[in-house]
């Protein structure tokens, strides 16, 4: 019996692996990833969501929103390390074109138990400036 190899080459994400209860993806890069264009952060309202760096430079974004604010901390993430970003926390992840990731949620994390949030042109603004910053660019 052999192992089941899964890879993805591909812009952006792609579900490598599922079963009932959970699946793995790989994320590269992709437009809305980058530090020029970013836009936005996501929630899930019911389940966490694990991420692994695998190669390359990449930001991991976690947020609390607080009188229609985002607090959001930035963490440079290293390959080889499991970042997890519990349910109910806003997040979203900058990466570099050459940066691949691993990430791991519940089967049925959707649309339907997630939502999206624009950020204001001040949140981007400061994002982007302390992601250039840790990145030195």
């Amino acid at each position: 019996m052999k192992a089941d190899i899964y890879e993805y080459e591909g812009v952006g994400i792609q579900t490598v692996y599922k079963n009932e209860e959970w699946l793995v993806c790989i994320k590269n890069w992709k437009p809305d990833n980058d530090i020029d264009g970013l836009h936005r952060l996501e929630v899930h309202l019911e389940t966490d969501e694990q991420f692994i760096p695998i190669h390359g430079r990449s930001i991991l974004l976690a947020a609390e929103r607080k009188d229609g604010k985002f607090d959001i901390e930035l963490t440079e993430m290293e390959p080889g390390k499991v970042y997890n970003i519990p349910k109910n926390t806003w997040f979203y992840t900058i990466v570099e074109k050459d940066a691949k990731l691993a990430y791991v949620q519940h089967a049925n994390t959707s649309n339907d138990n997630s939502e999206y949030c624009e950020l204001s042109e001040s949140e981007l603004a400061d994002v982007q400036a302390r992601a250039r910053k840790l990145w030195k660019l």
